[in-house]
């Protein structure tokens, strides 16, 4: 096997404090998709003589997609330099395949089973309004009994949620399959190109001629893929002094700032891969300037570097039972009890998890070198 490529010296390639701040982020984006399905769920629509607190939390809450943007950067930034270390030491398709595929499989297989036990119990055993869609919120209207069909379980264990509805409520199974597709696409590329090979893989390229919004987010991911290339090769110039990192740094957080409000509202599709390039320069800087961790963020790095995965998927069709448990067909007025209520399921799905993350995705080494035994492949760290 071949050894890894020695990054020059003086590339940004290795920056932990900017990794850190960047697993931070993964919990923080995951938390805003999460408050913001649950505030859907429980609190009625927005009204403008909404007292100040419910303002905020109506504000908060519309940046769920933004969050997923902003996700798919990170994750084409991680998955690039995944895809490289393959290519740099001999690729192998089934190599590459087992590393990528235990990463989703070991979470994706038990949320189906949880969220679709949790499904069942709130459409046939509460037949709850929240499940059979009677409170009019915008994040569940849909057959949820449809959703839950075996055509519908099978085409989210295979990713093909372009073509199928994700699974029962649990509507943010979307992106799983966006981002299999892109774990794809990317690598069938980079070997068209930097290796002249011809994969399978290209031809799912098509799926982005059918699906418009699949290639569309696909740009986005790719800001993410561009970052991790140019810290590859880009040398920190001598000129660049702490000082001027730190306000370059300031300067893409200010920008990167406004342009999420701007983006939050109003649904112009050019928006999404405009952030996801902000937002890739932001972290340019933030690796460039590669702050020392802070000692109060790091449980909050530590779970969304074990966790946040976890958060993400389970987390709809937990908030919509515990929904059903407290509504009928009436959303709550945003009450400083309802928006208690807010806080206590978000904390109840935070803490559950984390128990889930550490029961599925704490495993994944081990389900890989189970894998890589089984099918005789070297196994190799991504």
């Amino acid at each position: 096997m071949a050894s890894e490529k020695v990054v020059p010296a003086g590339a940004l390639a290795a920056s932990p404090g900017a990794y850190f701040y960047m697993d931070a982020m993964r919990a923080v984006l995951a938390l805003v998709v999460a408050f913001g399905h649950v505030w859907a769920l429980l609190i009625r629509d927005y009204r403008p003589a909404d007292e100040l607190i419910a303002e905020a939390g109506y504000f908060v809450a519309g940046f769920g997609h933004q969050a997923v943007i902003l996700f798919f950067v990170l994750s084409g930034f991680w998955i690039t330099r995944s895809v490289v270390r393959h290519a740099d030491r001999g690729w192998s398709w089934r190599g590459y395949l087992i590393e990528r595929m235990s990463r989703l499989m070991i979470v994706l297989v038990p949320t189906l089973v949880l969220g679709g036990t949790l499904d069942a119990i709130g459409v046939f055993g509460l037949q709850s309004p929240t499940h059979l869609g009677q409170t009019d919120t915008y994040v569940l209207r849909k057959d949820v009994v449809l959703a839950l069909s075996p055509t519908a379980f099978l085409g989210n264990l295979t990713f093909l949620q372009i073509f199928v509805p994700p699974f029962g409520t649990n509507g943010p199974l979307w992106s799983l399959s966006y981002e299999f597709w892109f774990y794809i696409w990317f690598a069938a590329l980079w070997l068209l190109v930097r290796q002249r090979r011809l994969s399978i893989g290209l031809l799912t390229l098509a799926f982005g001629w059918f699906v418009p919004t699949l290639a569309l987010a696909f740009l986005s991911w790719l800001c993410g893929s561009a970052l991790y290339g140019i810290t590859r090769v880009w040398r920190r110039p001598a000129s660049l002094t702490p000082m001027a990192a730190w306000g370059v740094l300031g300067i893409t957080g200010a920008g990167l700032a406004l342009f999420l409000v701007f983006a939050r509202f109003g649904a112009d599709t050019w928006k999404d891969p405009v952030l996801a390039l902000v937002f890739a320069l932001f972290l340019l800087a933030l690796i460039a300037a590669d702050p020392k961790p802070l000692q109060l963020l790091r449980p909050v790095a530590i779970y969304g570097s074990n966790a946040s995965f976890s958060l993400y998927a389970i987390h709809f069709p937990v908030m919509a039972l515990a929904t059903a448990l407290v509504i009928n067909a009436d959303r709550l007025e945003p009450t400083l009890q309802a928006i208690g209520g807010v806080a206590a399921i978000m904390i109840g799905t935070i803490s559950l998890a984390g128990v889930f993350s550490r029961q599925t995705e704490a495993r994944t080494p081990q389900l890989r070198a189970y894998l890589h035994r089984r099918l005789s492949t070297p196994a190799r760290s991504s």
